[in-house]
């Protein structure tokens, strides 16, 4: 017991609440020296003090629990420049999606929806689970490993589900074949035309609105997933159809 502080004595010294110190121990960032076992009470050493020096900084600055606990196996300043740059691109990522936000509230973008009869399509695929920040590395791998460019069809891109930075699909990126095992199926589909920034997350979410809300306003119901037909890119050129197959 010589050197240890009472939980209590800790907790002052840190500048840390005891519930503080109870959740770092328990996700691995704080360990007690020694642990009271018949009244669980905890103790520390002096030492520890400087291991709640970085925490609290950290945890400040937004550091995940998991992510802490890694860095305190091996604490450098590499790593936290690692974290800083990540830090810096997510706040680019929210302060567009803000800017699109307001440019909704402003003036509500306009698309021309259109309909046409499509002949049933063979196609050969891959499906993955994928979110929004690794989605554009997937189509382009993915269309490339499938011979899009060599196809005499658009590629497009089936969605089975919502992604975005939390929900993850599935996606399934698919390039016309006539040899394809699988088949698209014949019909309507109601469809917008975007182009250039329209087709960047969260831009593109106005164009999916304004095809389902065109089928709405007429009555009208989607048969299957959503598609984007690829008339151009991925890339900074991109063109885009965002097309939904009608009942």
């Amino acid at each position: 017991m010589e050197n240890l502080m009472p939980i209590g004595e800790f907790a002052a010294a840190s500048r840390l609440s005891q519930k503080a110190l109870r959740l770092y121990g328990e996700n691995g960032l704080l360990t007690p020296a020694w642990v009271d076992p018949e009244s669980g009470y905890r103790y520390y050493r002096l030492e520890q003090l400087h291991t709640t020096a970085l925490i609290a900084p950290l945890r400040r600055a937004g550091m995940p629990l998991a992510e802490i606990r890694s860095f305190l196996r091996d604490p450098s300043p590499e790593r936290l420049e690692a974290y800083e740059l990540g830090l810096a691109d997510e706040l680019a990522e929210r302060r567009q999606v803000l800017r699109h936000v307001k440019r909704i509230l402003k003036e509500e973008p306009m698309y021309d929806v259109l309909t046409r009869q499509s002949a049933e399509q063979p196609y050969v695929s891959r499906a993955q689970h994928v979110l929004v920040p690794a989605l554009e590395s997937f189509i382009v791998d993915t269309f490339r490993e499938l011979g899009r460019d060599a196809a005499g069809e658009p590629g497009f891109v089936l969605y089975h589900g919502p992604v975005n930075n939390e929900e993850d699909g599935p996606v399934e990126v698919c390039v016309p074949s006539p040899a394809g095992d699988k088949r698209l199926s014949a019909g309507e589909v109601a469809f917008t035309e975007i182009r250039g920034e329209q087709c960047q997350f969260p831009q593109i979410l106005g164009a999916y609105e304004a095809v389902y809300r065109w089928a709405k306003e007429r009555g009208r119901e989607a048969s299957g997933p959503a598609r984007e037909i690829y008339l151009r890119g991925p890339g900074p050129d991109e063109q885009l159809q965002i097309a939904v197959p009608l009942a």
